[in-house]
């Protein structure tokens, strides 16, 4: 009976890079075999030690780079590649959107079975540096901020973090943090507005002693998830999409502002429901224009239920998480057509009696549901407007969508996340049937 060769392989070999893979790392073959080298690029030639086997492939560390790709760049990170907060400082920017872009089409061709998808370039950052309005860390047993080294739960202290914006840089930098059962700290900020927050995240009750000497709110989150005041507000507050927004310390946010920008732009284009074309003299007095009910699912904060609110007959938010929820309520405070329901989307739908014209999904990595999903399409929308961090899971439920009779008609790729493989999508999926 014949070895595999992968099996009987050395475990230092050379490898010829030639795809970038949905996880952010290169691919080589290796006898007919895929290996997966976290900092290569395609095009490369490298020198690398396999470091776990599988089945249907192998998982590698890169040694030495033998013949460099032209997009590799010297990372201006000194902890690159052992912090692993971002992957991809080694790609030139202009690369790195390239490779996103290619992801985003494979996902949707072999997980979402859309032959040539309708994938625009990505839309990136003039400055993709020093974007990042929330950012969570660990502590080390000296107090202070950690990332985890990659593939691991070792901490590597973080210093002056590239990534992180200039109104956190500084506390992050400062910051020195050390009583029982802190786990994590959490540092947010509104880039529009300057107010900063720190979130503790602790597994007991007992309150810490704290001494500020900046102007921030401290908050302590304890194991129940209810949050604490210990200086200033539980919440900060950020503009977006023209609104001022309430934030608490439990509440999701994008990190990425000025991208945030983007995707409620986006989220209005493809919703089609622009004040501008419903609020027409000549519409309402002809009685011509209908407006949309939307609805906004996994709305967190309320921030693309209210962008739309202003287009639309009725705006319904629903969302899962209490802090949240309390936010969307408070943001939505004066708009009369705007109603927050604090559920799950696949519960807040089995009670709505009322038609859906448009929905706007901003689901978590994992995607929809799929109860959720077969609740939203019984309710028929004529369009649906994804919003996606995963390329994985929006090709999944567009291949579900698909087989009730949608349609994928654009997917916007936007980079909220510069330097690392993540990339954030807004997609058009229409009923192919209409209303």
């Amino acid at each position: 009976m014949s070895k595999d060769p992968s099996r009987a392989s050395p475990r230092t070999i050379q490898l010829c890079l030639d795809d970038m893979a949905y996880n952010g790392a290169a691919v080589g073959r290796y006898h007919g075999k895929a290996v997966f080298v976290p900092g290569g690029i395609p095009g490369e030639e490298v020198q690398v030690e396999i470091v776990e086997e599988r089945r249907r492939y192998s998982l590698a560390r890169l040694i030495r780079v033998l013949v460099p790709a032209p997009e590799r760049i010297a990372p201006p990170c000194e902890r690159f590649g052992l912090c692993g907060g971002c992957q991809w400082q080694h790609i030139a920017y202009d690369a790195q959107l390239r490779y996103k872009e290619k992801i985003v089409r494979d996902q949707l061709e072999r997980i979402g079975g859309i032959p040539e998808p309708p994938v625009r370039p990505v839309i990136g950052m003039d400055d993709p540096w020093r974007y990042r309005n929330h950012m969570q860390f660990v502590v080390d047993e000296e107090g202070r901020l950690c990332l985890l080294a990659m593939g691991t739960n070792r901490p590597v202290p973080v210093g002056q973090c590239r990534l992180l914006c200039p109104e956190l840089a500084e506390i992050a930098a400062e910051l020195e943090l050390e009583f029982p059962g802190l786990e994590r700290v959490v540092v947010r900020a509104g880039r529009k507005t300057g107010e900063r927050m720190i979130v503790l995240e602790a597994t007991g009750h007992d309150l810490p002693e704290l001494e500020m000497d900046r102007a921030l709110s401290c908050v302590l989150l304890r194991p129940d998830g209810t949050g604490v005041a210990l200086v200033g507000s539980s919440h900060y507050h950020e503009e977006l999409g023209g609104r001022r927004l309430r934030v608490s310390a439990g509440s999701f946010f994008q990190v990425n502002t000025e991208q945030a920008e983007q995707l409620v732009r986006l989220v209005r284009e493809y919703a089609g429901a622009e004040p501008a074309a419903t609020d027409s003299e000549a519409g309402r007095a002809e009685g011509a224009v209908r407006r949309p009910v939307i609805l906004d699912a996994y709305g967190g904060v309320g921030t693309f239920g209210l962008a739309l609110a202003p287009a639309a007959e009725h705006v319904y938010i629903v969302e899962a998480n209490p802090d949240a929820t309390a936010d969307a309520r408070a943001n939505a405070a004066g708009v009369a057509n705007v109603t927050v329901i604090e559920a799950t989307v696949e519960e807040a739908l089995s009670d709505l009696d009322e038609a859906i014209d448009i929905a706007v999904l901003d689901p978590p990595r994992a995607g929809v549901a799929p109860r959720a999903l077969n609740a939203l399409v019984a309710k028929h929308p004529a369009r649906i407007v994804y919003v996606s961090c995963d390329p994985g899971s929006l090709a999944r439920d567009v291949r579900a969508l698909v087989t009730h009779g949608y349609r994928l008609e654009v997917v916007q790729p936007v980079d909220l996340f510069p330097h690392t493989h993540h990339v954030e999508t807004v997609s058009l999926i229409v009923s192919d049937a209409g209303r």
